[in-house]
């Protein structure tokens, strides 16, 4: 899984930039707790609410043409858009090699993916090219990288007409493929937050960043940013748990265990972290600061290594898998973010991301020419 693998890395990036001390001692440390157990009087709990179930079908879109790379799909007021990336022979070098032109088609749907139409061409040199994908202010943005000189937000409010805007504000270093390849751009309440190297940044605006610090010295680094009515969380290496109200100055707390945290959601008035850790490796709280283990109805949380945790339609969604490409995904999904169900089987490689909208959630596939639609049963 190479999500994880690079993840592992990151953890040694946020261990050095987190001045915190963690907590590991045994009285501090969360025991795993089964579904059918009773949990110590210590632990936080809340009213059992049954864990829905969701409903679904692999997906191929209508593109006419075998998928090999696709741009995530986003949404946004009734339209979903994404992106493919072609290689054409376009003629022969005086040595007999072919010459090739690559570029991103992009496409809209209006009608829940049944239709797709082309909308515009984007000339690319890799197909990995884009590095972050998501959604602000309602519009589309999707950020490309080609070289230290080109690097821009393609960007869309109908998913039709597209703008490049540069990418502007952050200091000249951070243009560097390995480091745009390792960042996360993701917006959380009005703003913009680029997370997954040391330092991370904020913004409001897409022109001014600001670096995001801890209050007692150093950099306030973490895997993403979730707003929630207590304020900003993030989690990071080690149990470490960083809090905020504007998103720029940040405090820290060490929490129970050593969790690696990966993904935090907010939702439901809890927030919910997964984790690669094998104990405990997905958690709710009520503040962000305070974490209690979940309770898994069918299956055992622990063994899974989440790679994202999201919150939208009204339910929390984890997922992830084992530590190899190929590994299988699962998905899990809950209420309350206490009491959760583990669904079908979805895939037999790896769920890159999960994107909700108009009552669907989608998965992108890692190495897959196809996405596993989903939709909560009633």
């Amino acid at each position: 899984m190479v999500n994880i693998l690079v993840l592992f890395v990151m953890t040694l990036l946020f261990v050095a930039c987190d001045d915190s001390s963690v907590d590991t001692s045994a009285e501090n440390d969360i025991l795993s707790s089964s579904y059918e157990g009773e949990s110590s009087s210590s632990l936080d709990t809340l009213e059992y609410v049954a864990p829905p179930k969701l409903s679904g079908r692999e997906y191929n879109p209508d593109f006419n043409a075998i998928i090999s790379n696709l741009a995530p799909p986003l949404y946004n007021d009734g339209k979903w858009v994404m992106g493919r990336f072609e290689t054409k022979r376009v003629g022969t070098k005086e040595n007999g090699l072919p010459i090739y032109d690559r570029y991103y088609v992009f496409f809209v749907s209006k009608d829940d993916m049944a239709t797709w139409e082309k909308t515009d061409t984007l000339r690319c040199n890799r197909s990995d090219n884009i590095k972050s994908a998501f959604t602000w202010n309602g519009r589309f943005y999707y950020l490309l990288h080609t070289d230290e000189e080109t690097t821009f937000f393609f960007s869309s409010e109908d998913g039709a007409q597209w703008d490049s805007i540069p990418l502007v504000g952050l200091p000249a270093e951070f243009m560097d493929d390995a480091i745009l390849t390792r960042a996360n751009f993701h917006a959380s309440n009005n703003k913009v937050f680029v997370t997954g190297n040391v330092p991370c940044y904020v913004t409001s605006d897409l022109e001014t960043w600001h670096e995001m610090k801890l209050r007692n010295g150093g950099s306030a680094c973490g895997n993403n940013v979730a707003w929630g009515e207590p304020g900003y969380r993030m989690s990071g290496a080690s149990g470490v748990i960083m809090y905020s109200d504007d998103g720029t100055t940040w405090d820290s707390t060490s929490t129970s265990g050593t969790l690696n945290g990966y993904q935090i959601a907010f939702g439901n008035g809890v927030y919910v972290r997964g984790t690669y850790s094998g104990r405990d490796a997905l958690q709710w709280s009520r503040d962000g600061l305070e974490w209690n283990p979940t309770r898994l109805e069918n299956g055992n949380a622990s063994s899974i290594f989440y790679e994202g945790v999201i919150f939208d339609g009204g339910i929390f969604l984890a997922y992830g898998g084992g530590m190899m490409a190929g590994s299988t995904s699962y998905l899990l999904v809950s209420e309350n973010g206490q009491d959760w169900v583990q669904q079908d089987k979805v895939a037999y490689r790896d769920i890159l991301r999960v994107v909700y909208g108009n009552g669907q959630y989608v998965a992108s596939i890692y190495g897959e020419n196809y996405y596993a639609v989903f939709q909560k049963e009633p």
